[in-house]
């Protein structure tokens, strides 16, 4: 029986050869054609495609033989092929000029002559027909609407990794920079401002101040606090804005005060149909609510405007008296298993028009064109000093979770992610939706996309015509697929000129900041690399100099031209004892204050630091940019604070040491100074005895020469220079 062994051998092997043809036949490739609620899926006109395929293509077989675009009289249209440096990755960037709009529909075309470099064949020709528009298509009907929601959820059904969709958070604004002209410039006015991303776009806060009186949000509670003189300090009002109502974030506009923030659990009032009584109304579970008073007479603020949309508070950005506020909205699709009719319009409200919420309008519901987000984006816009003026609202389907605003435009990052049947997950990219801004007018204007996914709002940048965006592709965690860190430059048509890719493999970006034409990014994983890069040529932005330190910077704010102060947290790299890692382990340490020299851009130095407590201390500006108070006169900066200090010969044991305000001055001459601490005095101790969210000082501001702390205890008066404690007010 054993003479006939060679025989198995070679079969096994014939098998071996087949199983292996097999495995690495390329399966036909990942195309993202979104949702087809049309007759075609429908495209902007400079669409590019992405084919992912399942294995590296030979380059020899792309070309416009085998992979080509036909206009619907059959006649091949000037795309342009792109293979990626993984060879996985081939995309199809559209005409220079964008396809034709003549056309009925496009027909994409895949030739089984694309080989991999093994030099199997693509299995089966592929076609994927598209029709093209401008802009922003509309849904045309609640049938329409309703058959994209059904898609998604077949879509859903059949993927292997169920959609990712965004969540109901508010957009981070925190964790990077303020731009250098914005933050030099701070407050000639004699008292604090917001620390705005973008000059002249302002930012809403918890706290605002008008130099004569203080506006704080406390809880549900909406106090106001008469500043001057600091003598006669008094709360002259205290209000509940509403009922299950949470506040966010506060605007001021001359005699006009903005409250805005999320009601949850409200029964809010819906207008009956009486065309389709038989249509189910979907339940509202939140509506984010702009409440507007007049403040004429601060002790007796007077509601005169209320409006809202359905969803939660993504963000809100003043530019003059224009008030622009963004919501996301996610409906309960699912319920159209059990309703044969369900309205999933997203619904507002207007106080000047009617006491109840209303589906909005259909033609005023855009989608993102191979887009499977679930969520609505609502943006809606009020001119604050005209009491009767109209309530603009737009809505898109497909949900950002970042925003940047200039002047003139509003920028909405979507993480895109995809949802087809694959081995492994695919790190998500970012498509950015540009949007013009004249007014109280919002209109769509183009899109682009990036590889990646951006940190925050302060990833983005508009400067000199061109759009800065800088993002991390995979995961820190990830050894198979280590993560990069890329720069991307789009010119106005957000069209990929130039970009700077792979930096610091294996880390991911903590903080950025663009300054002119220079940009700081910041990474870690165990040391802070701080990159310099020069954008001075868009086309070929490019490395001048990189420090590597201890630690990380999540928020860099500048002196001047030359100097940046980093805000962080130090760590210490120790030694596994254990040998369960393979890696050195990474203990995190107290709060960091780093003063960077960018004099010499290919040599930045770090000329200055200094470490506030261990383990455990933490500040908000930690996570938000306008916790950070600047008097820029005397070169002040101060910020909340709570301090943990490692117990003797232990990094893993602290204890609680002090809460309350840090101030420093900060200069390139003389370094990081220590001035101040501002704490609770009242036992005499200027410390807590614990941690407690009612003494923790949420804000420090200035009006003339007084510094004010306010938290949700207490509004406390000091002198500038000798920061002796003046006043105090406690708040109910």
């Amino acid at each position: 029986m054993f003479r006939h062994r060679p025989y198995l051998k070679v079969s096994l092997v014939i098998l071996f050869i087949l199983g292996f043809g097999l495995v690495y036949y390329i399966q036909k490739p990942t195309v993202s054609a979104g949702i087809k609620i049309a007759d075609r899926p429908v495209v902007l006109a400079d669409k590019t495609w992405n084919l992912q395929f399942s294995r590296p293509i030979k380059k020899e077989t792309v070309n416009e033989e085998n992979v080509f675009v036909t206009d619907s009289s059959g006649k091949k249209v000037p795309v342009t092929l792109e293979l990626q440096e993984n060879q996985e990755s081939l995309l199809i960037h559209a005409p220079k000029e964008g396809y034709p709009l003549e056309n009925e529909f496009f027909t994409l075309h895949i030739s089984n002559n694309v080989k991999s470099t093994f030099g199997f064949s693509v299995k089966g020709n592929k076609e994927i027909e598209f029709a093209v528009k401008q802009t922003l298509p509309v849904i045309e009907s609640k049938n329409q609407l309703t058959r994209y929601f059904k898609e998604v959820m077949k879509k859903e059904n059949s993927s292997t990794f169920p959609l990712v969709r965004q969540e109901n958070a508010e957009m981070s604004e925190s964790s990077a920079n303020a731009n250098q002209t914005e933050t030099a410039k701070s407050s000639n006015e004699g008292f604090s401002q917001t620390n705005n991303q973008v000059e002249d776009v302002v930012e809403g806060d918890i706290v605002k101040t008008d130099g004569e009186y203080i506006y704080q949000l406390k809880e549900q509670k909406l106090v106001i606090t008469k500043a001057l003189p600091a003598e006669e300090l008094n709360v002259v009002s205290s209000m509940t804005v509403k009922e299950n109502f949470s506040p966010r974030q506060l605007f001021l506009q001359k005699d006009k005060l903005i409250v805005i923030g999320n009601s949850w659990g409200e029964p809010v009032p819906h207008k009956k149909s009486q065309a389709s009584p038989n249509i189910a109304i979907m339940p509202v579970e939140g509506v984010t609510k702009a409440f507007v008073y007049d403040i004429t007479n601060q002790e007796k603020p007077k509601l005169v405007r209320e409006i809202g949309l359905e969803g939660h508070f993504v963000s809100a950005r003043q530019i003059d008296s224009n008030l622009y506020l963004i919501a996301n909205h996610s409906p309960d699709y699912w319920k159209l298993e059990e309703e044969r009719e369900t309205d999933l319009r997203p619904k507002i409200y207007d106080s000047e028009k009617s006491d109840h919420l209303e589906p909005i309008a259909l033609n005023k519901i855009k989608y993102m064109p191979q887009s499977i987000e679930t969520n609505f984006t609502l943006i809606g816009s009020l001119d604050i000093n005209d009491d009767s003026s109209e309530f603009k609202v737009e809505s898109y389907l497909g949900s950002g979770n970042q925003l940047y605003m200039s002047k003139e435009n509003l920028y909405i990052a979507v993480t895109k992610y995809t949802t087809e049947k694959q081995k492994e997950w695919a790190a998500p990219n970012t498509e950015i939706y540009k949007f013009t801004v004249n007014g109280t007018g919002v209109q769509f204007d183009t899109r682009g996309e990036v590889t990646g996914t951006v940190l925050n709002q302060f990833s983005m940048d508009e400067y000199d015509g061109y759009f800065r965006v800088a993002t991390t592709e995979g995961k820190v965690w990830n050894e198979e697929k280590p993560s990069a860190n890329h720069l991307f430059v789009l010119d106005e048509n957000m069209q990929q000129v130039g970009s700077l890719k792979g930096l610091a493999r294996g880390e991911q970006i903590y903080s950025v900041r663009f300054m002119g034409d220079k940009t700081y990014v910041v990474t870690f994983k165990q040391v802070d690399p701080l990159f310099v890069i020069d954008t001075s040529k868009p086309e070929q932005p490019k490395v001048l100099g990189k420090l590597k330190i201890p630690g990380f910077s999540t928020y860099l704010h500048p002196i001047d031209e030359n100097h940046l102060i980093g805000f962080g947290v130090d760590t210490k790299v120790v030694e596994d004892k254990n040998g369960n890692n393979k890696e050195p382990l990474l203990i995190r340490g107290g709060m960091k204050i780093s003063l960077f020299d960018v004099t010499d851009f290919t040599n930045p130095k770090e000329i200055d630091t200094e470490v506030i407590g261990g383990r455990g201390t933490h500040s908000p500006l930690l996570a938000d940019h306008k916790a950070l108070f600047h008097y820029p006169k005397d070169n002040l900066y101060g910020f909340p604070v709570s301090i943990y200090n490692n117990k003797e010969g232990s990094d893993m044991e602290q204890t609680f040491s002090f809460q309350g305000a840090l101030m420093y001055e900060i200069t390139p001459e003389n370094g990081i100074v220590s001035k101040a601490k501002l704490a609770d005095e009242s036992k005499g101790t200027g410390l807590s005895p614990g941690e407690g969210w009612a003494n923790q000082i949420q804000r420090l501001i200035y009006i003339k020469d007084k510094v004010y702390t306010i938290s949700n205890r207490e509004v406390a008066v000091y002198t500038m220079g000798e920061f002796k404690k003046m006043n105090s007010v406690k708040l109910q």
